[in-house]
């Protein structure tokens, strides 16, 4: 028996598809209480991968064979479900073609297929999109980003191509609208900055059917901006790494070991440079118009898509050499941190010393405990007085002990 409905959210990218799709993953359960089917584990990959077979998308520099075929086996698994609804989200549905469009919705024989768009401020995606690109391994500074962006005759080539092929808001609901009637092309606005996650959460939910206060299981929301020196510290390492490592490689070590060493600093926000404000103000009125007219959906204000002057935060290239100094020990840090903890977990067996008998661990063991006991009253002696008197009065008996044998 097919899922009645079969909802694709297809983000767009930098729109709090991170936050969604961490709620719905730790929430699996309770969504399947309500009768929703969120296929695929706890990690997300069988939905991406199924969205990557879909697209003839692969990681690049190297091969991974857990991709080929998933998309029919998502599709087979959601048609074979007996709950009410099923939901996919995959940021990278919005960048298919019409004939993988019509190629998905057909995937899904007997059910009433919608699309939810999730959207944001041109201005806050400009941004993000940029470290975006230095997350993956580019090297553009801010002013040559912009440009291309911003020069309609560089939209043939990245970064530009790469960036409104995501961003195009009436481009990327126009392809779905193509093979599907406009009212089930659902745009979800993303609430102005500043604000909680949460409302967002709710109209998503309120699009699909789920009851957002049944979804209790907490997550960790962390804002992925990695702040001004951090922005240009990495640019500068992806410079320096000049491509060698393959995706995997790079999403790992720099993509998720290296870059959250950058977040949570409020004072290192990057925001819209004011050069930059009418132009990227007048394109979203021209995206906010095409939506308008297009018969869709809408949940929450378009307005909200047009981006306001923000003077609370940084510009790109104002980072000063302290701080990207700071933020190359803090990358650094947590790299020593990881390696340390891989080494430690994949060293093997210790080699090359033989062990001992049973009596001697026994006096071994004494030793250690001894030695223990003297390391934690040395290290509080380096933070309290009483105990710090304390060890003068044992290296003053040590001192004694010393002379004396000598004597």
């Amino acid at each position: 028996m097919s899922a009645r409905r079969v909802f694709l959210h297809i983000g767009l990218h930098k729109t709090g598809t991170t936050f969604l799709q961490s709620v719905l993953q730790a929430n699996r359960h309770r969504l399947a209480e309500q009768g929703v089917l969120f296929p695929g584990g706890d990690a997300g990959l069988v939905q991406k991968f199924a969205v990557w077979d879909l697209v003839g998308r692969r990681p690049r520099g190297v091969r991974d064979h857990r991709i080929a075929g998933q998309w029919n086996a998502l599709s087979q698994a959601v048609r074979g479900d007996a709950r009410d609804t099923a939901l996919i989200s995959v940021e990278y549905l919005s960048l298919v073609t019409p004939a993988q469009a019509r190629r998905a919705i057909h995937s899904f024989a007997g059910a009433q297929v919608h699309v939810v768009a999730t959207v944001r401020d041109l201005g806050r995606v400009l941004m993000s999109a940029w470290q975006e690109e230095l997350k993956n391994d580019n090297t553009w500074t801010w002013e040559e980003f912009a440009t291309a962006v911003r020069d309609p005759g560089q939209r043939a080539s990245n970064p530009a191509r790469g960036f409104w092929q995501q961003q195009d808001i009436p481009a990327v609901l126009e392809t779905w609208r193509a093979a599907l009637p406009a009212d089930r092309v659902h745009v979800v606005v993303v609430p102005p900055s500043g604000d909680s996650p949460q409302p967002l959460l709710t109209r998503f939910c309120g699009v699909v059917g789920i009851d957002p206060e049944q979804l209790v299981d907490d997550v960790t929301w962390t804002n992925e901006s990695i702040g001004v020196a951090g922005a240009e510290v990495l640019r500068r390492v992806n410079a320096r790494l000049d491509h060698r490592l393959h995706q995997r490689q790079y999403d790992k070590v720099v993509k998720r070991t290296m870059s959250p060493a950058f977040r949570g600093d409020e004072a290192q926000r990057l925001v819209l440079p004011a050069a930059e404000v009418d132009w990227v103000q007048a394109e979203a009125r021209r995206m906010v118009a095409a939506v308008e007219s297009g018969g869709y959906d809408v949940v929450g204000d378009l307005g909200d898509l047009v981006p306001r002057a923000d003077a609370h935060g940084r510009h790109p290239g104002e980072a000063s050499s302290d701080e990207l100094l700071e933020a190359s020990l803090s990358a650094l840090a947590r790299l020593a941190e990881e390696h340390a903890a891989v080494w430690w977990q994949t060293r093997g067996a210790e080699s090359g010393v033989a062990a001992a008998g049973a009596s001697s661990r026994l006096g071994s063991s004494a030793r250690r405990a001894a030695f223990a006991s003297r390391r934690r009253g040395a290290a509080l002696a380096d933070r309290n007085r009483v105990a710090a008197g304390a060890m003068r009065v044992y290296l003053r008996l040590q001192a004694r002990a010393r002379r004396r044998a000598l004597s």
